[in-house]
């Protein structure tokens, strides 16, 4: 549990105490960022290597990196990440990935089973949306990685947008009902 820091942030969901459930499920940039400064710049950038996601490039800033720092992904490599943690071959123990698929569950309906996450960054005066995860149906395991883009500053329904396009996309091909 990380208590709030008591610093009024523009997403109400953000100004409560969280662990790291709550603060998965509603993205809360400052108890990421708070984690981020406990691990420490030389450890982030270690194990970023270590599991090799993305270019694992920490400047910007221990807290920001991720935001509008200089981490890169490219949605191939989100699949790649997805793909060894979803068969537990992350360089993390098997503890700490159980936890990390457990709270990625979204839904668990009729035989489908999805686990995601979103992401949101701004990059190169670019908003940069981010939806990952898979779908677990009947034996099978569907991997995801959308990534929307956008040059304008204040977009209307542009976090939602990267949800509701994965969605339409998983129906078009016959994975959900959606």
């Amino acid at each position: 549990m990380i208590p709030w820091d008591s610093v009024a942030r523009p997403v109400a969901a953000w100004n409560h105490d969280h662990n790291l459930r709550s603060a998965f499920q509603n993205s809360v940039v400052p108890y990421y960022q708070e984690v981020a400064r406990r691990i420490g710049g030389k450890r982030m950038k270690e194990w970023l290597d270590k599991a090799h996601y993305g270019n694992a490039d920490t400047s910007g800033g221990i807290d920001r990196f991720w935001l509008d720092g200089g981490l890169r992904i490219t949605p191939a490599q989100q699949v790649d990440f997805l793909k060894r943690l979803y068969l537990g071959e992350l360089p993390f123990s098997k503890r700490t990935m159980d936890i990390v698929r457990e709270i990625m569950l979204v839904s668990n309906t009729l035989g489908l089973v999805l686990s995601a996450k979103t992401g949101r960054s701004e990059q190169d005066a670019k908003q940069i949306g981010w939806y990952v995860g898979y779908l677990e149906r009947g034996g099978d395991v569907f991997f995801f990685s959308n990534c929307i883009q956008s040059s304008g500053s204040s977009i209307p329904d542009f976090n939602s947008a990267r949800v509701v396009m994965t969605y339409k996309i998983l129906a078009d091909l016959g994975l959900t009902t959606r």
